[in-house]
């Protein structure tokens, strides 16, 4: 049995050298920041680098699930392998009707705090672009990370994250 997990352990690392690999190339990281699950993602360089808040870096990760949920309850296009690398692949059970209707709603409750706060701005801010384009799709875009903040200490907000009389 000892011997099976050491081939599992072993396996493992193989299959995440490159990623490791990359992310010291890329980012400068050593080798045990670079095994950091949030090295793997925008928002979490973003954390690790104090650019955002925990509660924010929190929030992000809670809206990410969220959309997945959403994503599963409405038979939306899977995400690349690259943008939800822990995601489980395989096709999903039979339908639950009441696990839909919760991510369905989850879902509007999230973006109804997002629309919220956009409408505070009087509809000057791109929060809902840069949760699309840094959570969601997981990409780097530096130039929206005022709108980000905002976006993800509005969804802190609504998901309770944090200190609950201000922003995260």
């Amino acid at each position: 049995m000892n011997r099976l997990i050491g081939e599992h352990d072993k396996e493992e690392r193989e299959t995440m050298r490159p990623a490791i690999e990359a992310r010291h190339r890329h980012y400068g990281y050593d080798a045990k920041t670079a095994k950091d699950q949030m090295a793997g993602s925008f928002v979490g360089r973003l954390r690790m680098g104090g650019e955002i808040t925990d509660q924010q870096y929190q929030a992000a990760v809670l809206y990410l699930d969220v959309y997945h949920e959403m994503q599963i309850a409405v038979g939306g296009p899977k995400p690349s392998g690259a943008v939800n690398l822990n995601a489980t692949k395989g096709l999903p059970g039979p339908e639950n009707v009441e696990r839909s209707a919760k991510a369905l709603a989850d879902w509007r409750a999230a973006e109804k705090a997002i629309q919220y706060r956009q409408n505070e701005l009087r509809g000057q801010g791109a929060i809902y672009a840069a949760l699309d384009y840094c959570v969601i799709r997981d990409g780097e875009h530096m130039h929206m990370l005022g709108w980000l903040r905002e976006g993800l200490n509005a969804l802190a907000r609504h998901f309770k994250i944090g200190d609950k009389r201000k922003a995260a």
